[in-house]
């Protein structure tokens, strides 16, 4: 996963998306926690849990904050994304878009960045986290967090991304800059906690 995820990283970096991307799941909103845990128990044995595991009663009232997408190839070979699924608050911030095609209604540009999370968590097979600015249609000034899980269509295919979003008006700039300080400190107090751990063993 290591790879897919500097392939990621390096893609942001060299087109100068506003995004910052937490592989390691440090999450500001605690109801991701949640989520993520669910969608491990929900997979089991298996390598991704499946899309109908996901009911509207396990997510309760995160389904307000929550949008699904499917990846399927064209034929000439692309990806292309199609919104299955939209909570209130992605209407509220990026439009009524269920049933269109992602690079049908967004940008190059933004589509190529919020396609390029969705097929990196497919890629990962694995819960990703990203902090990012909207960049809608009229929308731009808002900052958001964002939970990314890989699931299986229902021919057990790596095909669709459930998205949870946490919307904030801190402007994008400001919020970066705060989410990085708490970044930086989750990462210490879990290097504290290994580096505990280990002296404990030895």
């Amino acid at each position: 996963m290591k790879s897919v995820l500097e392939t990621y990283q390096a893609q942001a970096a060299a087109a100068g998306w506003a995004v910052l991307f937490d592989p390691d799941l440090h999450f500001d909103w605690a109801e991701f926690k949640d989520l993520v845990q669910l969608w491990r128990d929900l997979r089991g044995a298996a390598a991704l849990p499946a899309r109908e595991a996901m009911t509207a009663r396990r997510l309760k009232g995160l389904l307000p904050n929550i949008a699904l997408y499917e990846r399927f190839t064209t034929p000439n070979g692309e990806y292309r994304h199609r919104v299955r699924l939209e909570g209130m608050r992605f209407v509220r911030i990026y439009g009524t878009h269920t049933g269109q095609v992602v690079q049908d209604f967004l940008s190059p540009e933004n589509a190529a960045r919020f396609c390029g999370g969705l097929d990196t968590t497919l890629a990962a097979m694995a819960p990703l986290r990203f902090l990012a600015r909207t960049d809608s249609a009229d929308k731009n000034f808002l900052s958001a967090e964002f939970c990314t899980m890989p699931l299986a269509d229902n021919q057990g295919r790596p095909s669709m991304v459930m998205v949870c979003v946490q919307f904030s008006a801190v402007p994008w700039e400001t919020y970066l800059e705060e989410a990085k300080v708490r970044l930086a400190q989750a990462k210490s107090l879990a290097s504290a906690a290994r580096e505990s751990v280990l002296s404990t063993a030895i």
